[in-house]
């Protein structure tokens, strides 16, 4: 016999069957079941009152493993260091604050706290705005504007790989800044 779901109705109607006298092996042929899923409701409605088991007392509901406390560090950490992988939290969570987790749940913990996954933004940290605007200021200054200056960009050494992370954590509607040093011309 192949699993498949019967319904409550069904189940009552056999067990009723069985208790008005009819024998096993009648019931279990005329509803298609085995002897064991006979028995095992009977025992089911002799503990619950019900051929169903009832709900889970946790279904739908969400588990909170992180204390406010923590929910706090994880924020800050997200905010030092938006490019961190889930195992990287989940180690600096056993580690430093002793505590296990697994990775759907940190997962879906964070989302709860508004931290989520998005697309990072670089930001250099070698800019420096005085340097910038000094160039700028040169480009006017030095360009002569009639059409004598020619820029030759040459881009058979460019390369699309990349060793940073693409996505990180941040709050709800916030970006998630990538902080690092970017060489040009490399």
């Amino acid at each position: 016999m192949v699993n498949c779901h019967i319904s409550p109705d069904l189940k009552d109607c056999a067990l009723q069957l069985w208790y008005d006298g009819w024998d096993t092996e009648d019931v279990c042929m005329m509803i298609g079941v085995s002897h064991a899923s006979l028995y095992c409701w009977e025992a089911i409605f002799e503990e619950f009152g019900s051929v169903t088991h009832p709900p889970s007392p946790i279904r739908g509901q969400s588990l909170h493993i992180l204390t406010r406390a923590l929910s706090m560090a994880c924020e800050d950490l997200f905010s030092e260091e938006s490019d961190l992988y889930l195992d990287e939290v989940i180690a600096w969570l056993a580690l430093i604050q002793d505590i296990f987790i697994s990775k759907s749940t940190l997962c879906q913990n964070l989302k709860e706290l508004g931290l989520t996954r998005k697309i990072l933004h670089k930001v250099a940290t070698e800019r420096n705005e005085a340097l910038h605007e000094e160039f700028r200021e040169s480009l006017w200054t030095n360009f002569q504007g009639d059409r004598s200056e020619f820029v030759c960009v040459d881009e058979v050494s460019k390369n699309e790989l990349t060793w940073a992370r693409h996505y990180g954590r941040a709050m709800a509607g916030q970006r998630a800044p990538l902080t690092d040093v970017f060489i040009h011309g490399d």
